[in-house]
């Protein structure tokens, strides 16, 4: 690898042939290069060693492939082989795969389910199978062209799921990468398609009168959704991070909550102070679980799904509407900062990686700010206990409730 420096995209384009094939190494990903052949074809290839034998794998064409993807793909298929296993023969088994059908069981088992999170992996699946294998269910995957993937979107925009639609396309052309990358297609017919809708922020933030009504209609519901809502509220966490509380990330005697890096979505560990509020509500759950806090009915094995039904329940008692269960962590952020909590106290404990914690700021800030989250959770807690007044039914020590609630 005489010719090695950080490649660019810059660096590739102007690689001009020679009178034999060469080959240009990146200094960034081990293993990862460049071949130039003498007819000016430009492809990505990664060296690397398996079972002490020297091998190489083909990831795919340049520009079709991309710097960037070419070097996850590399990475990717380094990690393949510090498991123990060959990306060479890996790529032999995909290429079998010629229908949809056969090409998104192995795009599910060799890339979602190895490289994303369990919940990503599983929503990435249920968006394809749902939105495209009906469609495609006999089609051989190198037929598929642009006009067949928009008439796909399409029929999301048409039903006004314009979300979805967005989703779809995102979740298809990560297929199609896959594809490319492993010789099952050589375009990426998704690649140039635009997003049907805006991205769309949500905005929506429940007035005090609203979120009252959310807590003592989740307070009527009881264990276990409706204190999943309740810790929604006061902890400010995502769904999927309060739904799977085990109980060995739980400190009651610190008074802390530790998230570890696979439950975040920055893969990150977390800690976040608890609340005297809050640790009442958590030391109320009942006991039914060794592991999570929130059991699925009838599998111990795992922690509680199933929201839909749940949530129209409680939008039909506290006749509050167009909200979702995540405008209660963009709630609690906004009304905290409205207490006095400053941005970055407010970031830190929504565990944000961008805004003040972005990029170098983020890798070299490592102080937790666990006083002042700690502070920001005491005016919030005393918020709350404030605004639902009498109709707050969790049992709070009285001592706690007078702290709290005078609280500055």
């Amino acid at each position: 690898m005489a010719k090695q420096s950080a490649l660019t995209d810059v660096a590739i384009r102007n690689l001009r042939p020679a009178t034999q094939r060469f080959e240009i190494w990146d200094s960034k990903v081990t293993g990862l290069g460049v071949r130039v052949s003498q007819t000016g074809t430009k492809t990505f290839v990664v060296l690397y060693r398996h079972r002490g034998r020297p091998k190489r794998l083909t990831l795919g064409r340049y520009p079709v492939l991309r710097l960037d993807d070419a070097r996850r793909l590399a990475n990717e298929a380094l990690r393949t082989v510090a498991h123990g296993s060959d990306p060479q023969t890996e790529k032999t088994a995909a290429r079998d795969a010629t229908t949809f059908p056969q090409a998104l069981d192995e795009f599910i088992r060799l890339h979602c389910k190895r490289h994303n999170k369990p919940s990503t992996a599983k929503n990435t699946e249920d968006t394809l199978r749902s939105g495209f294998e009906k469609k495609w269910a006999s089609r051989d995957i190198r037929d598929i062209s642009k006009a067949d993937v928009v008439k796909v979107i399409d029929g999301f925009s048409d039903r006004e799921l314009h979300g979805a639609a967005n989703h779809a396309l995102t979740a298809v052309k990560t297929f199609f990468n896959w594809c490319v990358a492993r010789g099952l297609v050589t375009v990426n017919p998704a690649l140039t398609i635009p997003r049907p809708s805006p991205p769309g922020q949500r905005d929506r933030v429940l007035t005090p009168d609203e979120l009252k009504a959310v807590w003592i209609a989740a307070q009527n519901y009881g264990f276990p959704y409706g204190t999943i809502i309740q810790l929604l509220i006061l902890t400010a966490q995502r769904r999927g991070e309060v739904t799977g509380m085990r109980k060995d990330e739980v400190d009651f005697q610190k008074k802390l909550w530790v998230l570890p890096p696979e439950r975040t979505k920055n893969s990150r560990e977390h800690t976040l102070p608890l609340g005297e509020f809050t640790i009442t509500v958590i030391k109320a759950i009942p006991n039914l679980n060794d592991t999570y806090m929130f059991p699925a009915r009838g599998n111990d094995d795992t922690s509680f799904s199933g929201f839909s039904k749940l949530k129209y329940q409680i939008d039909e008692d506290s006749k509050v509407s167009d909200w979702t269960l995540h405008d209660l962590r963009r709630t609690a952020a906004t009304q905290m900062a409205a207490l006095g909590v400053a941005p970055h106290v407010v970031e830190r404990l929504l565990n944000h990686t961008s805004g003040t914690f972005a990029g170098v700021a983020g890798i070299y800030n490592r102080f937790q700010y666990l006083p002042e989250m700690q502070d920001a959770f005491g005016k919030w807690e005393a918020f709350l206990i404030q605004l639902i007044g009498p109709d707050l039914e969790i049992p709070v020590n009285p001592a706690i409730r007078q702290a709290l609630t005078s609280a500055p």
